[in-house]
């Protein structure tokens, strides 16, 4: 396995060494010193400022760079290739004109040309095309922009895979998504939140085509105008808009395997007519999971009455077999009552549902006991259920651009648990025995939610925005545990494992923000100020705990140009995330008698100031250090229960500190027409430390991860991919985590105008995907966690109807943060 690993590296290093070397060699044809110069006017003789100049090859006319003219209608090109040449120039209003062809090479370094002058248009507006290329990476102030639109980098993908080749941002085999090392990730589209749980974000994204999509917004340090969670940042996807009336949509089917099998299915339709836009979709999915875990664990004991200490030995080997099927919809409308106002209305949810069942091998060796034995075989069914409803309202007040836009949202959340496990006991003594578990939660949750902002333009550069969010939350989680020693003995209540848990909680937000953009620099700062009163009511054991606390998000972000090569960067940005309301429910979850996770009803939200510095070079490689320290981290840890330490559990708690030091460098290469390059590199020092609470830890180790991706066109309608990531070793609080490194692989197929998509996938090719994970704190313990993930894929896709119909309009729910709290 090593030995086949180690060729593909070597082949795709060896691949970029070649890729690195044949860029060095093309540049030596660059001329240093040569220059091209010239101006624009008018009709007039006037000089157009800040118009379009393309510089094309005389042979057929493709862009070769471009350009705008100054204040005095000039432009310029330096360092050009050897070759014919001739420029254009285009202006909204105004005719595009075409120099007459030249030569430049070292015999004819200056090339000065006539005046090219550009009459009126006499076509209407908008009959006219401004044809301006922007650069694939682009910085702006608080964010990084990955310019989709005309990318031939993002061609013929999803919105998924662009999104995975973006600076920064990784995605793992759950989908779940990171930037610069960092989880905590809120996905929005258009600026406004998803209202989705991870797996549905991910649906969304892998069935919608790059050619929906004009930018990724990557907001490492969002402004005040967002919520406050998500540690992370933000990733903000902008559609592409028209006014077209009409229907369109698409189907999709799909179905893959790999030690189980895969189905998947749906359907999105939208349509628009006059003052009505109905939108809706549903989607279908029925898939089998295995996943074996392996353990070995330690446990010794001090022993007072004698100098020999009692040291017990677990190994323990457990499997589970998934099938979950999931079913999610939408259906909404959009009301316009005229060019400036309008209302909408939102319901979507979804209905999964599952069966698990889980078997387990447990055998316990002490040198003072004796050997035992623990078989366990089990099935738990789940099902998880959510309805949401939003009203929402935009409004342009006057023509100077002052916008109005309010959401008042209500959703509800049910989710049951109910285990029945079968523990057989094989003693020392050579005896045996039964136990039953029964292990039944059910879930409540409700929230409810209103919001409002405010922008108002101060001038064509800057603005000022204002607005107010209030959320509920009430939160019901109903623990009964039951054992029994047979099936003819009645079920008895364990009080010690039994607990009636009620959350409330409510926040109250209201920001301030200012932003100024000029033509080289960029300034944003503001303030976002939260009240949260939350009261956690353990019925069973009579004890409540109150939190009421106001927090300060401050913001700013600074952009700016030097020359024309450089854009830098800088941010700060301080975050909060809050506990998912899963992990402040006391539920335990067993993995056998000795070995379970519960949850911390005492977890405390944790909070983030982050920094960031980044250079974007000639619109392409982007450089970046970040450096961000969290307080009252929430981490996982092990502990042995004070009154039996041969029983573990794993739950999660707030430790001191968390730091992350970070530098981050994206390189696209093209290596031929036919092959695009795009190279992802991180590394990164993540240290923690803490000194209360009875933990007393400070562990780091600086890490880094590669991720290579690869495009080959053979032709417009037939494609290959392949994809490398490598993740060193790294310590992630009391756990050591191993490295891993995966290789997957496709095509894709196109017919009818590409309306009609097949792609195929094979993920995880050589099945070296797996967690390694141990820790010496508190306990000896290391585990070897494998999921199902050598998969093939197939999906078939057909797009229908008018493809410019206009993208339904995206809005707020106003529940986001509240929302990924939930599981699902």
């Amino acid at each position: 396995m090593e030995t086949r690993y180690f060729t593909c590296l070597v082949v795709l290093l060896t691949a970029t060494l070649a890729t690195i070397g044949t860029t060095a060699n093309a540049q030596t044809n660059k001329i240093i010193g040569s220059k091209i110069s010239g101006s624009i006017v008018d009709e007039q003789q006037k000089p157009l400022d800040f118009a379009t100049v393309s510089l094309l090859t005389a042979k057929d006319s493709s862009l070769v760079k471009t350009t705008l003219t100054d204040l005095n209608g000039k432009f310029a090109y330096e360092n050009i290739d050897s070759g014919n040449y001739l420029v254009s120039s285009t202006m909204v209003g105004y005719r595009k004109v075409y120099s007459k062809s030249f030569h430049i090479d070292e015999n004819n370094l200056q090339v000065s040309l006539e005046k090219l002058q550009s009459p009126l248009e006499s076509k209407s507006l908008k009959e006219v095309t401004v044809v301006a290329k922007k650069p694939f990476i682009e910085r702006k102030m608080d964010r990084l922009i990955v310019n989709v639109e005309g990318s031939s980098i993002s061609a013929g993908t999803t919105a998924m895979e662009v999104l995975e080749k973006s600076p920064g941002v990784t995605i793992d085999k759950d989908d779940n998504i990171s930037m610069k090392g960092k989880s905590g990730v809120l996905v929005m589209m258009d600026g406004k939140p998803t209202y989705m749980s991870g797996p549905e974000v991910a649906n969304m994204l892998r069935n919608m085509q790059s050619n929906q999509i004009e930018t990724i917004e990557l907001i490492t340090s969002p402004s005040a105008k967002y919520d406050a969670s998500g540690t992370a940042g933000i990733i903000n996807i902008k559609t592409k808009k028209n006014r077209n009336m009409g229907l369109n949509g698409t189907v999709t089917a799909g179905s893959g395997y790999g030690l189980t099998s895969k189905y998947n299915g749906g359907t999105n339709l939208n349509f628009r007519k006059s003052k009505v836009n109905v939108f809706g979709n549903y989607n279908f999915g029925d898939d089998g999971y295995l996943n074996t875990l392996n353990m070995n664990r330690e446990v010794t004991q001090k022993r007072i009455s004698t100098n020999k200490d009692t040291v017990t030995n677990f190994k323990q080997s457990n499997g589970w077999d998934n099938r979950r099927t999931n079913n999610s919809y939408k259906l909404g409308a959009d009301y316009f009552i005229n060019k400036n106002h309008t209302i909408g209305i939102l319901v979507n949810g979804y209905s999964n549902s599952g069966r698990v069942n889980n078997t387990g091998d447990t055998y316990i060796k002490s040198n003072i006991k004796g050997d035992e034995s623990i078989k366990i075989s089990g099935l738990n069914k789940e099902s998880y259920r959510n309805m949401a409803y939003n009203f929402n309202y935009k409004g342009t007040i006057d023509t100077l651009g002052k916008e109005l836009s309010m959401d008042v949202d209500y959703s509800n959340y049910k989710g049951v648990q109910d285990e029945l496990r079968d523990n057989f006991y094989k003693n020392a003594d050579g005896t045996s025995s039964s136990k039953f578990v029964k292990n039944y939660a059910p879930s409540d949750i409700n929230v409810m939610s209103v919001k409002a902002d405010y922008t108002h333009p101060l001038n064509k550069t800057s603005k000022f925005e204002l607005g107010y969010k209030s959320s509920w939350v009430k939160t019901d989680n109903n623990l009964l545990l039951a054992k029994r020693s047979d099936n003819a003995n009645p079920w008895v209540s364990d009080p010690l494992s039994t607990n009636h848990f009620v959350y409330d909680e409510n926040i109250n937000a209201g920001y301030a923000n200012y932003s100024k953009e000029l033509k080289t620099s960029g300034i944003q700062m503001g303030l976002r100020v939260e009240h949260t009163a939350s009261r956690g009511n353990s019925l069973t054991n009579h004890t409540v705990l109150k939190r009421d606390y106001i927090e300060f998000f401050p913001s700013v972000s600074l952009s700016q140009k030097l020359g024309k090569s450089h854009q830098f960067g800088l941010s700060y940005s301080r975050r909060i995330d809050r506990p998912s309301y899963d992990n402040l429910n006391p539920f335990l979850n067993f993995l056998d008698e000795y070995t379970y996770q519960k949850g911390n009803p005492d977890l405390r939200p944790q909070f983030t100031n982050t920094l960031d510095f980044s250079d974007t070079y000639k619109g392409g490689i982007t450089a970046s250090v970040n450096f961000s320290r969290t307080k009252d981290a929430m981490v996982f840890l092990t502990r042995p229960l004070e009154n039996d330490s041969l029983k573990t559990y794993a739950i999660q708690e707030n430790v001191d500190r968390q730091d992350v030091l970070g530098f981050n460098v994206y390189a696209p290469v093209p290596v031929t027409k036919w092959w695009k390059m795009n190279n992802n590199f991180q590394v990164f020092n993540m240290s923690f430390k803490t000194n209360t609470n009875g933990l007393d830890f400070k562990t780091g180790q600086t890490a880094f991860n590669y991720n290579m991706d690869n495009s080959f066109s053979v032709n417009k309608t037939f494609g290959l991919e392949a994809s490398f990531q490598y993740q060193s070793p790294l310590q992630y609080g009391i756990f050591k985590v191993g490295s891993q490194a995966v290789l997957n692989a496709g095509f894709r197929k196109s017919f009818v105008d590409n309306k009609f998509n097949i792609k195929f996938n094979m993920n995880d090719i050589f099945n070296s995907r797996k967690q390694r994970i141990s820790t010496t704190y508190g306990v000896n313990l290391n585990f070897v966690d494998k999921g199902e993930s050598q998969i093939g894929r197939l999906t078939l896709t057909y797009r229908f109807g008018k493809n410019e119909v206009k993208e339904a309009r995206r809005r707020s729910t106003g529940l986001e943060s509240e929302s990924n709290r939930m599981k699902n």
